[in-house]
């Protein structure tokens, strides 16, 4: 990590990520920034919350349980009422995976384990 951290105070970003320990990460990752974290454990509920809730950007998952993150990507542009960026946060990361993402509907691609620089650069571009 560099020796100043970006900091978001006020904005909200939703992280749909099954996985616990994944979810403990990036949570401490972005309230490091200041960000207001809410998550959802699978793809319906990421739905869900993105289509209720008032947030600034969503990390997506791709391998989850219920409804993927293609699936829920895909949803979510369907029915929402303004654009919210979706960063793809994956270990999805054979060739052609981005390219999928991106048909998805998804802003943005990184693949797993996360690289906090690469994070910090596109919370950087889609919350300023």
């Amino acid at each position: 990590m560099s020796g100043s951290v970006s900091k978001f105070p006020g904005k909200k970003v939703l992280v749909v990520e099954d996985h616990y320990l994944n979810q403990e990460l990036i949570i401490g990752i972005l309230q490091l920034m200041e960000c207001e974290v809410t998550i959802a454990a699978n793809g319906d509920e990421g739905v869900r919350f993105a289509l209720e809730g008032d947030f600034h950007l969503i990390l997506m998952d791709i391998m989850m349980p219920v409804k993927d993150g293609y699936e829920a990507t895909r949803e979510i542009r369907a029915t929402q009422r303004k654009r919210i960026p979706i960063i793809a946060l994956t270990a999805c990361a054979m060739p052609g995976d981005r390219e999928r993402c991106l048909e998805a509907g998804m802003d943005a691609y990184l693949a797993k384990p996360l690289d906090f620089e690469s994070l910090e650069a596109l919370l950087n571009k889609y919350l300023n």
